[in-house]
């Protein structure tokens, strides 16, 4: 994919290599992310995916190479107000219901208060979500879909989605589709990390493909199709025996 010398990427990975002790997780990576662009992270587990996203948001010491968010060398306050992210795993606070846990992250965006309880109570209802239940008694389904929720909180210029569809019924998978296409169309810039390659299909506009810590490929959802078929065959093709 050829990118615009002249649009300053969301994220840019320069060479980032990360160790886990003696073992190295991720080897020399480089990508990028573009202002409106969906770019979905694939491999197979161990493969480098979620270190990465841990990379970009500041979460772990980086060995070697140079992430930027929106200019910035690091993850700072000015940028944490700019990103959405919901973890593969994570669990909010047991104690706090719902409607409780959104008005406390939109506070730390710093939120207008009126559109803070509109935005809120909105995305109860869309993520039909008990707003007065506690955590502790929502079912892994619906912790699930209050920590999607919390991606979207303040209007990110950029959501991080690490393996989103884990938990969620087939109704839910549509409607988070539908809710990330119409995030882009406002702007937002998207990373997807999934295994369910087939969905990023329809809902990313690029690849990177992942294999033991390195990027084995980057290109257009069409691009890549019109190659190998679909994003499946391409991962076959790239990773699979290997």
């Amino acid at each position: 994919m050829t990118n615009n010398p002249t649009t300053c990427p969301v994220v840019e990975l320069k060479d980032i290599t990360v160790n886990y002790g003696f073992y190295r997780a991720i080897d020399s990576v480089s990508f990028n992310l573009l202002p409106g662009m969906a770019l979905g992270l694939i491999g197979a587990n161990g493969a480098g995916k979620t270190t990465s996203i841990r990379a970009i948001l500041g979460m772990l010491k980086i060995r070697k190479g140079q992430v930027t968010l929106f200019g910035e060398s690091r993850c700072t306050s000015k940028t944490f107000h700019r990103i959405g992210f919901a973890p593969e795993e994570a669990t909010p606070p047991e104690y706090l219901n719902a409607r409780e846990y959104l008005t406390f992250l939109s506070k730390l965006k710093k939120q207008d208060i009126s559109e803070m309880k509109r935005q809120v109570e909105d995305f109860l209802t869309w993520f039909d979500l008990d707003p007065n239940k506690p955590v502790r008694k929502y079912s892994k389904g619906m912790r699930r879909r209050l920590v999607l929720a919390q991606a979207f909180v303040g209007r990110p210029e950029l959501i991080i989605l690490d393996e989103p569809l884990n938990g969620l019924d087939p109704l839910m998978i549509q409607k988070l589709r539908t809710k990330l296409v119409e995030y882009r169309q406002k702007g937002a810039s998207i990373i997807y990390s999934s295994h369910i390659l087939s969905e990023l299909e329809t809902t990313c506009s690029d690849v990177v493909m992942m294999h033991k810590g390195k990027v084995v490929l980057r290109e257009s959802i069409p691009n890549l199709i019109q190659k190998y078929g679909s994003v499946e065959k391409a991962f076959s093709s790239n990773v699979g025996g290997n």
